[in-house]
């Protein structure tokens, strides 16, 4: 990375791009595209331009992610959010982060966790960040870095009718199966997969946990067929795994942006060299 002081909005996008690029490489998470020139085309026939869009093997189905950088002076607001909703809900995405360089309003927090939206706060480093080391000696690091990984699968969805007959949906469905309820308000399979796997996030590790969620007078739009349904039970368990990598780099200059994941609970350093170190965030709200 081109060692900077100083950000603008372009360098912001850049910036952001190449966090997610690097972190994402462990999960063959690829950018499709980032910047002016990243647009995608809904079903609606409209042009939507993205700032960086990720994609994701997931199961036989690869998951697309947009990603909005707000490098702006105030906090998101809710219409923001509404904004990445809109878009997708008419196209092929499957989820949505915002990147903000001044945080978020509490409006915009809530409406964008109940549609399972990520809000991420990055921005430079400043006085108030004492916490933070702010300059490292020039080493040669050769260490052994282990890593503790949780993750929530799901092992099975089945939906009740309004007759009584339940029936299974396939994981790999989730993003192409609509949840439409008696207001015309229409959400994606995959909205209410997320609020699952959050549940299981709280649950013990490989204890498999079911729960069922009430969608009385709602219609569920599958493969050209459409019915009422009652519920929708979820079956899954939070496995975890651990994994030991051995590290070699030089490790050089300061702490230059400090990026927190409101809904995950993480920190993240950036220096100007482009390291980016990993922490748990006890802080966040």
């Amino acid at each position: 990375m081109e060692q900077k002081n100083n950000l603008d909005w372009a360098l912001y996008e850049h910036v952001t791009k190449y966090i997610y690029e690097t972190l994402g490489k462990e999960y063959n998470v690829k950018i499709e595209g980032y910047g002016r020139e990243c647009k995608i085309l809904g079903d609606s026939g409209v042009y939507h331009q993205i700032d960086v869009l990720t994609s994701e093997p997931d199961g036989d189905t690869t998951c697309k992610t947009a990603i909005e950088c707000k490098y702006l002076k105030k906090k998101v607001d809710k219409d923001i959010v509404m904004k990445l909703l809109s878009i997708i809900n008419d196209t092929d995405v499957n989820r949505g982060i915002i990147v903000s360089k001044s945080g978020f309003t509490r409006d915009a927090k809530k409406f964008a966790e109940h549609n399972n939206i990520n809000m991420v706060h990055l921005r430079e480093v400043g006085e108030q960040d004492h916490h933070v080391e702010k300059e490292t000696e020039i080493a040669l690091l050769d260490f052994v870095i282990s890593t503790h990984l949780k993750r929530p699968e799901i092992t099975a969805i089945q939906v009740e009718d309004d007759n009584g007959e339940k029936s299974s949906i396939l994981e790999k469905d989730q993003y192409q199966i609509i949840i439409e309820n008696s207001n015309g308000y229409k959400i994606k399979l995959f909205d209410a997969v997320m609020v699952f796997k959050r549940h299981l996030h709280d649950q013990k590790s490989f204890k498999l946990v079911s729960k069922k969620y009430d969608y009385s007078d709602h219609t569920i739009y599958s493969n050209n067929t459409i019915k009422k349904i009652k519920n929708i039970t979820f079956t899954g368990l939070l496995t975890e795994k651990n994994e030991t990598h051995q590290k070699a780099f030089t490790l050089t200059d300061r702490v230059w942006l400090i990026m927190k994941s409101i809904f995950e609970r993480q920190m993240f350093t950036i220096s100007e060299y482009g390291i980016i170190a990993v922490s748990k965030d006890e802080n966040l709200l």
